[in-house]
């Protein structure tokens, strides 16, 4: 028993389709995770900062562009 050619073809493409799709995901997922773990870079950097402050060091935070 024999699949068609053009049964094989439509299924190629398909999968060729969802390989596509999840190629993209899967980048889209990488770039996200190098964002966080740049931003983890960041605050361990500032957590770094703080610890190395006295107790009582008055210590202001940023509100953004004003």
């Amino acid at each position: 028993m024999s699949i068609p050619n053009e049964a094989l073809q439509k299924l190629a493409r398909e999968i060729e389709s969802q390989a596509l799709q999840s190629q993209q995901q899967i980048n889209i997922v990488k770039s996200q995770m190098a964002v966080k773990q740049r931003d983890i870079r960041l605050l361990e950097l500032t957590a770094t900062e703080l610890d190395g402050l006295a107790q009582n060091t008055n210590v202001y935070e940023g509100v953004g562009k004003m």
